[in-house]
């Protein structure tokens, strides 16, 4: 006998002509997620199967698949080929370890050659189990279920399904530049675009020497974080404080945010150029702060050279929270620290600026050119997880 996991998709089963495509994105996904702990791979109809190493850690199995993207559930099973009496043994080995009063027999058949029909298997199986745990079949509503899939000579029996976190797998949808902070929301907007299938490269901008190192620690930690979603990730840490005090001394003191977002746009599309990316994501929600009401969104998204996606603009403050506790990011973008726009920051920010108005404010400006020198002082890091011998970040 062998264990193995079972990895279950939904949204990837509508994909029609173009779900191979996907089945084998999840499939590398997976690969690189259970490295160590697992063999690779293989495509059954409707799912994958996964042949665990012997001895894997089943706890680190069971998370490091809980944060792939693509995966609707998952389960540990054991497998071979099995006679009947054999199937009934494994599947009273897995009921053992579960308490339950009332239980049901699943059976999935796919090219077998086993003399037996769903039914005939859902009854055989279930009246020996009856007999052995004394308890009770349920089939409605049962406490436990025990699952029987037959795919050619290969019997899989598990009893515990495992919820996947769903979505596509992250690559498919090329990749975008998330615009970073040490922050509650955009951890949570680079999530859910991961979720769609988004390979995410960040970008954070910090204020050093006039703030402290805060804000680049904490993100850093929110990035390791969250690159257990996609395996590998990429970090560009971009110094603003020059373009800042050039901004400060020219511009109407109301519109300082805004010009600094517009340069962050600037950057981020320079680092979008070197990394491939096709479209520029922030954490924004719409009038959450005085930076995010639909003028000042507009007059930022005009100095991007590439679209702007919003995942959060429609959530509110209490439902971003919410998922970032579920994401694990919470605890870190909960601590203070000193972002950068902070820095120098106006009193009494406008909160209706236009395109017109932040263009004539920047025409003393060279901001083309401070764009890029603040591009290329910024420093490159890359995370990997799980990290091997040899992998450096």
């Amino acid at each position: 006998m062998r264990d193995y996991a079972i990895l279950h998709y939904h949204e990837i089963g509508l994909k029609g002509g173009n779900r191979s495509f996907f089945e084998r994105a999840l499939q590398r996904n997976v690969d690189r997620a259970l490295r160590g702990l697992a063999g690779n791979a293989k495509r059954l109809p409707g799912r994958l199967l996964v042949p665990l190493v012997a001895g894997a850690d089943r706890d680190e199995v069971i998370m490091r698949l809980g944060r792939v993207y693509g995966i609707a559930n998952f389960a540990l099973a054991t497998g071979d080929e099995m006679t009947l009496e054999q199937i009934h043994d494994v599947a009273w080995d897995h009921m053992q370890r579960a308490d339950f009063e009332t239980f049901a027999v699943r059976a999935r058949i796919a090219h077998s050659t086993l003399p037996y029909t769903v039914r005939e298997l859902n009854e055989r199986i279930g009246a020996v189990l009856l007999e052995r745990s004394k308890t009770k079949v349920n089939l409605s509503a049962p406490d436990l279920t025990v699952h029987v899939e037959i795919v050619g000579d290969l019997v899989l029996v598990y009893t515990t399904k495992h919820p996947g976190p769903g979505g596509l797998p992250v690559g498919v949808s090329g990749r975008s530049v998330v615009l970073i902070s040490a922050g509650i929301d955009s951890p949570v907007a680079a999530a859910r675009m991961m979720r769609r299938g988004s390979k995410v490269t960040f970008v954070h901008f910090h204020s050093m020497p006039f703030t402290d190192a805060s804000s680049t620690r904490q993100t850093e930690e929110i990035v390791q974080h969250l690159t257990r979603h996609q395996n590998e990730a990429n970090l560009w840490i971009v110094p603003l404080a020059q373009a800042q005090q050039e901004i400060v001394a020219v511009a109407p003191q109301q519109l300082r945010t805004i010009l600094y977002r517009r340069m962050m746009m600037r950057i981020a599309a320079l680092v979008a150029e070197q990394e491939g990316a096709k479209a520029l994501v922030t954490g924004d929600s719409l009038g959450q702060v005085a930076s995010q009401t639909i003028e000042n969104l507009t007059a930022v998204e005009d100095a991007s050279s590439l679209p702007v996606l919003r995942p959060l603009i429609t959530l509110d403050k209490i439902e971003i929270i919410a998922e970032a506790q579920k994401l694990g990011t919470f605890e870190v973008s909960a601590a203070p620290c000193q972002e950068a726009c902070v820095l120098f920051e106006p009193k009494r920010p406008a909160t209706k600026a236009s395109v017109e108005e932040s263009r004539r404010a920047e025409e003393k400006l060279d901001v083309d050119a401070l764009a890029k020198e603040a591009f290329a002082q910024a420093e490159l890091r890359t995370y990997r997880y799980p990290e091997t011998p040899g992998d450096h970040t």
